[in-house]
C-alpha cells in the first residue's frame, strides 16, 4: 500500500495519540502542515510522512510514535525545559547512547520506553531516542546508558 493523505479520521487518531504520549498542544503542533501516512501490513498507520520525509513511526508493540529529528525539534520547540528532555553537560560527546555521567538534569517524568529529547544545557537539540533509566534514579550513577538514541 502506497501513501495518502491524512483524512479527518487519521488526523483523529493520530492527533488522541499523540497527546496521550505527549500533550494535545505537542499533539497539535506535530500535526501541523501536508502530512501522509503508509500502512503496514495489518492495515494501521505505521508512519506519518511530512513533505515527502519520513516524520514519525508508530511503534507496533504500543502505538506510541517515535519522533524523527525534525518532529523532535517540533516538540523542542513547543515544550518548556525541562519537559520530554534529557540535559547533557556542554561538550558531551553523544555517540549512539547517553550515559549517566553526561546528564545534568532533565525531566524526572521520563519513564523506560518513553521518548525524550537530548538537548545541551542551552536547549540546542542533539538527538532523540528512548528512555531506558528513568533521570529520578540516576542520581549519584557514574555509569549506565539513559537513553539509545536513533
Amino acid at each position: 500500500m502506497g501513501r495518502r493523505l491524512v483524512d479527518e479520521r487519521i488526523y483523529r487518531l493520530l492527533w488522541s495519540r499523540l497527546a496521550l504520549q505527549f500533550d494535545a498542544g505537542v499533539a497539535t503542533a506535530l500535526l501541523e502542515g501536508r502530512l501522509e501516512v503508509s500502512f503496514g501490513a495489518g492495515g494501521r498507520v505505521r508512519q506519518v510522512w511530512k513533505d515527502g520525509e519520513p516524520y514519525l513511526t508508530l511503534r507496533p508493540s504500543d502505538g506510541y510514535a517515535s519522533l524523527s529529528i525534525r518532529a523532535a525539534e517540533v516538540v523542542r520547540s513547543s515544550t518548556r525545559p525541562p519537559r520530554y528532555r534529557v540535559i547533557v553537560a556542554r561538550g558531551a560527546s553523544i555517540v549512539g547512547s547517553v550515559f549517566a555521567s553526561q546528564v545534568v538534569g532533565g525531566d524526572s517524568g521520563l519513564r523506560p520506553g518513553e521518548e525524550a529529547l537530548v538537548v545541551d544545557e542551552d536547549d540546542n537539540l542533539i538527538g532523540v531516542g528512548r528512555v531506558r533509566v528513568p533521570l529520578a534514579f540516576i542520581k549519584g550513577l557514574d555509569r549506565g546508558e539513559i537513553v539509545r538514541l536513533r
